[in-house]
């Protein structure tokens, strides 16, 4: 087995092409070098340098070997600097803005995974309009924030973002529930309660569901996703939003989503936004990478 030192001492005489200066570059004894490197030569069966009056030169074999030493401490290094980015997120505070839908499952499930592995970061957590997510980040208020893709201010870039688009929720034995999908007119005909604010910009780029919208004669109208849920639990209507506001009752069967018909809508798309010209905390780093992997997941079910 190749030992990390020995391909320290290895790589370095090769560079230097001695043994002494190896020596003295590392900080280490010569004949400790000198030896790591008899054993090499050992392990493999084949001198892996001549040694020569001026120094040491590779012989073939050493190439070859230097080839994949290059390749494998490149790899260790890459995993020593991820180690050491974990140590340093063990503590500090992260701030977050969303959309109210992602803090009632997505984002608590996230962050209580997350807390598992950095007991000692603690979080600021705010529920903002969809428009006031991106300013937030771009002026430092928070460190990052999830909001529908769009056009963004200087400073700020999409992490990552997937599929999002904006559908009709409902209890699962609801009628609409036996659709596949659903059209304007047919939602229509049910009471609908809504949430109170714009819906995201990229829904006005359909003018059906615009005009939809300026129709609609909500049964209740509430600034609160859990009140909401209730009110569909209890089908005193039916409601627009993402799936990711109700992950676990769609799993549990006591909640359907249904697909608008309408090809523009079904393009929205939600995004991590971040900084661009800032890096992030070291805690913050390490959450937005698990809230990435963690949003990608949920597109894959």
């Amino acid at each position: 087995m190749l030992h990390a030192a020995a391909l320290f001492y290895f790589r370095e005489v090769a560079r230097i092409g001695s043994i002494r200066r190896a020596a003295q570059s590392l900080n280490v004894a010569a004949r400790a070098i000198n030896r790591q490197i008899l054993n090499l030569e050992t392990d493999l069966g084949t001198p892996l340098f001549d040694r020569l009056p001026g120094g040491m030169r590779l012989t073939t074999a050493g190439d070859l070997l230097l080839r994949h030493v290059a390749s494998t401490l490149h790899d260790f290094d890459r995993v020593r600097a991820a180690i050491d980015d974990l140590k340093a997120a063990r503590s500090g505070h992260v701030a977050l803005a969303a959309v109210d839908s992602l803090l009632v499952d997505f984002l608590p499930r996230a962050i209580d995974r997350f807390r598992l592995d950095f007991p000692a970061v603690t979080y600021s957590v705010m529920a903002v309009q969809p428009p006031d997510v991106t300013p937030l980040v771009a002026a430092g208020d928070v460190d990052m924030g999830f909001t529908f893709v769009g056009q963004i201010p200087h400073g700020v870039r999409f992490l990552t973002d997937i599929s999002a688009p904006i559908g009709v929720v409902m209890r699962a034995d609801h009628p609409l529930a036996n659709q596949l999908s659903v059209t304007f007119d047919e939602v229509a005909r049910y009471p609908i309660v809504t949430q109170s604010g714009p819906l995201p910009r990229g829904t006005d780029i359909d003018a059906a569901f615009a005009t939809f919208k300026e129709q609609l004669r909500p049964r209740l109208q509430s600034n609160s996703i859990q009140m909401l849920k209730l009110t569909i639990m209890l089908n005193m209507g039916v409601s627009f939003f993402t799936r990711l506001g109700f992950l676990q009752e769609i799993e549990q069967g006591s909640i359907a989503w249904r697909p608008l018909v309408s090809a523009q809508v079904n393009t929205l798309r939600l995004g991590l936004v971040v900084p661009a010209n800032r890096s992030l905390s070291p805690p913050a780093d390490q959450l937005a990478k698990r809230l990435s992997d963690d949003l990608h997941r949920y597109a894959a079910i």
